[in-house]
């Protein structure tokens, strides 16, 4: 087996399982460590072993790391496989030493929301909105109720005030 065929193995068994951010981490982790290793590329492959059990390993210790949320991150790591929101970098291993197909994730509005995720957004929306328009019209309800009459007296008594000065 070559760096190329362990990498690749390791990324297919890790894709679906946990977020692209952690796989493309654990892949630059064993990239480093086979090309920057004591020992030769096929000595270091050797001692590290099954990549299929490599992965299976980090997927564990992922899930183990999120404790109650980790259905929530796994489902999400799905979501990016499945939905295709990761995307191929294009690279070749002819192009600055890549030997391995790169991953990236997709952010901002190129993602595509799934409808609860859309009825979720809208609801938080709306109720940012009621709030908004809540808290306006109890400031408006508080200026005219309480603070206008305030100032309208204390504008009344100057008034009455400086005609008593000039009188």
């Amino acid at each position: 087996m070559v760096k190329k065929e362990f990498l690749d193995i390791l990324r297919e068994s890790l894709a679906g399982n946990i977020p692209v951010s952690e796989i493309e981490e654990n892949i630059r982790y064993y990239k480093d460590y086979i090309e920057n290793g004591a020992e030769s590329e096929e000595e270091a492959l050797k001692q590290l072993g099954d990549p299929h059990l490599i992965a299976r390993t980090i997927i564990d210790s992922f899930k183990a790391s999120k404790g109650p949320m980790a259905d929530f991150y796994t489902e999400q790591a799905r979501n990016e496989y499945s939905s295709g929101t990761f995307e191929e970098d294009g690279s070749s291993a002819e192009d600055e030493d890549n030997v391995y197909t790169e991953f990236k994730y997709k952010t901002g509005f190129g993602r595509n929301f799934k409808w609860y995720e859309k009825l979720v957004l809208g609801i938080i929306i709306i109720g940012i909105i009621s709030l908004v328009l809540f808290i306006g019209g109890l400031a408006i309800a508080i200026i005219l109720r309480i603070i206008l009459p305030v100032v309208l007296v204390l504008v009344i008594i100057k008034f009455i005030a400086d005609y008593f000065r000039r009188g």
